[in-house]
């Protein structure tokens, strides 16, 4: 009888370990490839009429995709875009982080210029995003958070260069989170926060490392529809999801191989949950389906 007993408990525990290892692959199936001779593109962004916009910097432009198919170049009219980085759909409008400049563009379809927002402190802006009415940005110089609020202008500025949780060691992209929270990738920190927008109750979402269930550069960060936390990791080129509070949930693969992009950096998830993914190296974005 005794012997009956620790088999079943042998049996239960290693079926749990074998749904607790299936639990760890999220299976993507491949949609479409985008290659609009790219060079070395860093960010994209959609908005709710299902546009996608696809920061190609290194080109000094834009290229939107509309719903409808149909591929336009955006070249900015009397200004230039040279190396900026980040990408957002922020209230209606098209937001770029002009990392060189320390400024902020909003950017017509036609390419207009139509606000410029300069920053203090010599930010160097690598994202932006939006949130309850304020303006979010990483700044990779002072490795520091700074919101703005509804009229441009600075509410908080917090953050300093270090290891501790509160610092950064160049902060990358990022993306609004639940329960008003702000997600971060702390690329050479090698981790994933999340804060308040004003720097409190932090939260480790993925530690570093080159296993599953952690991170080694932190590239674009997106949440699907489950609020899973999608990060991309700009060295292994590994997707994975995590929970806001910190739990892995598992890692992207295609026909049961983890997948590994090329340098893979911003990201966005669109209404259809369906990935997108600038692979910054192979100048190209591949869209992939969560199942």
């Amino acid at each position: 009888m005794r012997l009956n007993k620790l088999l079943f408990v042998f049996l239960v525990t290693c079926s749990c370990l074998v749904e607790g290892l299936v639990a760890q692959e999220i299976s993507f199936t491949p949609v479409r490839v985008i290659d609009s001779n790219f060079n070395f593109p860093t960010d994209i962004c959609g908005n709710d009429k299902g546009d996608i916009f696809v920061l190609d910097a290194m080109n000094d432009r834009v290229v939107q995709l509309k719903a409808s198919g149909e591929l336009n170049e955006i070249k900015p009219q009397r200004e230039s875009i040279y190396k900026a980085v980040g990408i957002a759909w922020i209230n209606d409008a098209l937001w770029i982080a002009d990392t060189p400049r320390s400024r902020l563009l909003k950017m017509e379809t036609d390419g207009r210029i139509s606000q410029v927002v300069k920053l203090d402190h010599q930010t160097e802006p690598v994202d932006v995003t939006g949130m309850d009415g304020n303006m979010i940005i990483t700044d990779r110089l002072n490795h520091a958070i700074t919101v703005l609020d509804n009229n441009f202008k600075e509410k908080y500025f917090w953050g300093r260069r270090g290891s501790k949780i509160g610092e950064f060691i160049n902060p990358g992209f990022l993306a609004p989170g639940p329960e008003n929270r702000i997600i971060i990738g702390d690329i050479l920190n090698r981790r994933v926060v999340s804060f308040s927008p004003s720097g409190r109750y932090p939260q480790i979402i993925a530690k570093p490392g080159v296993e599953r269930g952690q991170i080694f550069r932190p590239k674009g960060v997106a949440l699907d529809s489950k609020n899973r936390v999608w990060v991309v990791d700009g060295y292994t080129g590994a997707i994975q999801a995590f929970s806001i509070s910190g739990k892995f949930l598992g890692i992207a693969t295609n026909d049961s191989k983890s997948l590994a992009l090329s340098a893979p950096m911003g990201i966005y998830i669109d209404k259809q949950d369906r990935l997108w993914v600038v692979e910054s190296f192979a100048s190209k974005v591949s869209v992939w389906r969560i199942k």
